[in-house]
């Protein structure tokens, strides 16, 4: 109780800029079409589940792996408008996690977690592992790729995946099946975990048996590092980053969550490196839209740009009524929004926010668009980011030449059609003033998705 007071109290300065917010969302923007400039003459920018555009060798700015982060000092933000939990001594690689302060509402809402983890995790390996009271190694991963949703997390998760030190979980031994989706994301730490669906869509929404923790270590990938302790496992579940379904009876007595996934990784794996991938959020909403149409879950029903702009309406509406009685935070992570279209994924600010309190340097955000542009670099980036070797340039360009474009919707929404002008002008007015949050938290105009 009192950590969250704490919180409480250093978050008083974030609330004017949320109901800066609020009132631009209500008001309304005017917005243009987003564009691109290419050889002096403003286009319309490309769609980004058409693959990546390598860049040009002498375009290409290489990120030397001897410096730190590129996002290692904390915007001003941090420190003023946005909440900000600072920690009482440094904490360094490995923190024992004997010392480590653990809100008892995730001790009490995971005991199963905590009773099995070590006192300190094996220095020598690079993800974080340990062997159990039965001399068998057990390893959680140490780096997560959180979210977003629709925002390119497939194909970066399988760019990732090339580099010979990054390994995946073995989550098939649990499942019983092996397909690439399966051993990319598990979603155990925000619905098995606590006896919901893996997959949303999932109906009839019957909960299932809580995944003890002792079964979910089975898949871990642990196998794999008893060969080579410099392997990193990396987790790509998209819902970490934002599903938090049924806080409200977990936590009763809160406007918003006290607490987040960031804070039980932490808890749990301290040091871990969190990657984020955004896009343009009027892009992203539409992209769902049309990936989960004439799925076999979703039924055979009939969707057009025109069901799609009255989704839109009645959402966007349903959100600013929440936001007239309810908290920022409350809004973005309710249960009442439809799983049809959901609106509130495309509001980052809300999420990345709880993040970098948390994990500050150890957080990466990348956007769709700098990745489908900007390919070589950006992968650079996140290797570096990760901390691992920089790989030789020309086998990386040469990979990227041949991959496949990993969980595309081009077939669909060539189906589909495009989307109506009056609802891109809807969406872009609704996400103006996230998108201009965030790019003020982060400090980089490329969050404007302008």
């Amino acid at each position: 109780k009192q950590w969250y007071q704490r919180r409480v109290r250093e978050s008083d300065g974030s609330r004017q800029l949320e109901q800066e917010i609020v009132h631009k969302n209500r008001v309304g923007y005017s917005h243009g079409r987003t564009v691109a400039s290419i050889g002096g003459v403003t286009t319309p920018r490309p769609q980004h589940d058409e693959g990546l555009v390598l860049e040009k060798a002498e375009d290409l700015e290489r990120v030397p792996i001897s410096t730190p982060p590129m996002n290692t000092q904390p915007h001003k933000l941090l420190l003023t408008t946005i909440a900000s939990i600072k920690p009482d001594h440094e904490e360094p690689r490995l923190q024992s996690l004997t010392t480590l302060k653990r809100p008892p509402a995730l001790l009490e809402e995971s005991e199963d977690v905590f009773e099995l983890l070590p006192e300190d995790y094996l220095p020598d390996y690079k993800s974080f592992c340990w062997f159990d009271a039965q001399d068998n190694l057990q390893c959680l991963p140490s780096v997560y790729l959180a979210g977003m949703p629709k925002c390119g997390t497939t194909d970066l998760f399988d760019k990732l995946m090339w580099h010979p030190d990054m390994t995946r979980p073995s989550h098939h031994k649990i499942r019983r099946v092996e397909t690439e989706s399966t051993e990319k994301e598990f979603h155990y730490w925000t619905r098995m975990r606590i006896g919901r669906p893996a997959s949303f869509l999932r109906t009839p929404r019957r909960p299932p048996p809580k995944l003890p923790f002792s079964e979910f270590l089975k898949g871990g990938g642990a196998e794999r590092l008893l060969e080579n302790k410099e392997l990193r496992i990396a987790d790509g579940t998209p819902s970490l980053f934002w599903d938090l379904e049924g806080w409200e009876t977990r936590y009763p007595g809160y406007d918003d969550p006290p607490y987040t996934n960031a804070d039980l990784i932490h808890a749990v794996t301290p040091d871990v490196k969190i990657i984020a991938i955004f896009r343009n959020p009027t892009e992203r909403l539409l992209s769902e839209y049309i990936y989960f149409w004439k799925s076999d879950k979703m039924g055979m029903e009939t969707r057009t740009p025109d069901t799609f702009h009255l989704d839109v309406l009645r959402e966007t509406r349903k959100f600013n009524r929440c936001l007239e009685n309810r908290p920022f935070r409350h809004c973005c992570f309710t249960n009442d929004h439809s799983l049809r279209l959901r609106v509130a994924l495309g509001i980052y600010i809300c999420y990345a926010k709880d993040w970098a309190e948390v994990f500050k340097e150890n957080l990466l955000v990348l956007t769709m668009e700098e990745y489908h542009d900007k390919p070589v670099k950006t992968l650079l980036k996140v290797y570096n980011h990760i901390g691992l070797y920089e790989p030789n340039l020309d086998d990386l360009v040469d990979f990227l030449q041949t991959a496949k474009t990993q969980n595309s919707n081009l077939d669909r929404k060539g189906q589909f059609g495009p989307m109506l002008e009056e609802t891109k002008q809807l969406l872009d007015d609704f996400y103006k003033p996230y998108n201009a949050a965030l790019s003020e938290f982060f400090g980089d105009s490329k969050f404007l998705f302008m």
